[in-house]
């Protein structure tokens, strides 16, 4: 169990906890690589560059937000797999980091066939 975070939090283990939070959400395949998306690839992150698709936004008073962009499966409820996603991510930073995550914003960037 992860002990809490009295300070503000890193942004790699802001980016750690969200990522262990999503890759396990049903309907994920990947994490999205926002990169490869502005280069018009189709490379996905399930395993290593998780930052990519995890953007996390410092507010001044120490809190921060966080925007997500994710691969779903086809042939899943969309806004039913992203609104779990998102409640996932945050009730984990809550635990770890109480009242520093103001928001949480889950997208989905592709979906995948596979």
């Amino acid at each position: 169990m992860a002990k809490l975070e009295n300070t503000t939090p890193d942004i790699k283990k802001i980016i750690d906890v969200t990522y262990e939070a999503v890759i396990n959400c049903y309907g994920v395949v990947a994490i999205a690589n926002l990169e490869a998306t502005r280069r018009s690839q189709s490379q996905k992150t399930k395993k290593g560059k998780a930052e990519e698709g995890i953007i996390v936004k410092r507010k001044s008073d120490g809190t921060f937000a966080l925007n997500v962009y994710l691969v779903l499966a086809q042939g899943i409820k969309i806004t039913e797999a992203l609104s779990e996603c998102r409640k996932s991510i945050k009730y984990r930073l809550d635990r770890i980091f109480p009242k520093l995550c103001r928001e949480v914003n889950v997208f989905a960037l592709d979906i995948s066939a596979n």
